[in-house]
């Protein structure tokens, strides 16, 4: 059984929504001209591309990757006994983009995140984000146990 989860995308909101728009700039523009063709590959970059963590529990394997314009999956796959910590945290990121007029504009979210450590936190997977510590927390153990993972610290801190 293999689950996928898709966490980020890579520019944020406002990336994704300039990458829309470069895409229907450039389908006009290549009305007039072929070389429209490169907003449109380049928007489709922008919007479609994001995070994400594929579990394999048939082979005990996870893996991190960046789905390049929502097709390639792009990332290596690691065995679960490399890992030995799980942390769950609080991630707060903002976005901000500034207008013509030069008036920022600041998106600011904040999410629970699930990751799986290595011995001395050099290796580390994003798994999933959540609305809550419980939900994490529930997702945390039912990884252990379908993962069969026996050696593992449990390890729970704050911001990062």
């Amino acid at each position: 059984m293999v689950t996928e989860y898709k966490i980020d995308k890579l520019l944020g909101p406002s990336g994704s929504f300039a990458g829309y728009s470069l895409m229907i700039f450039g389908v006009i523009g290549t009305c007039y001209n072929l070389t429209g063709l490169i907003l449109v590959v380049t928007g489709m970059l922008m919007a479609f591309t994001f995070d994400g963590a594929i579990i394999d529990y048939n082979t005990r394997r996870i893996k991190n990757y960046t789905c390049l314009f929502g097709l390639f999956k792009v990332g290596k796959w690691h065995g679960v006994n490399n890992f030995n910590k799980f942390r769950i945290y609080k991630s707060n990121r903002s976005y901000t983009t500034y207008s013509r007029a030069n008036v920022p504009l600041t998106l600011k979210t904040s999410d629970i995140r699930l990751v799986l450590l290595n011995e001395n936190g050099s290796l580390r997977i994003k798994i999933n984000k959540y609305n809550s510590f419980e939900a994490a927390r529930k997702e945390m153990t039912e990884l252990i146990k379908d993962l069969k993972i026996t050696e593992l610290e449990d390890q729970q801190k704050g911001i990062i």
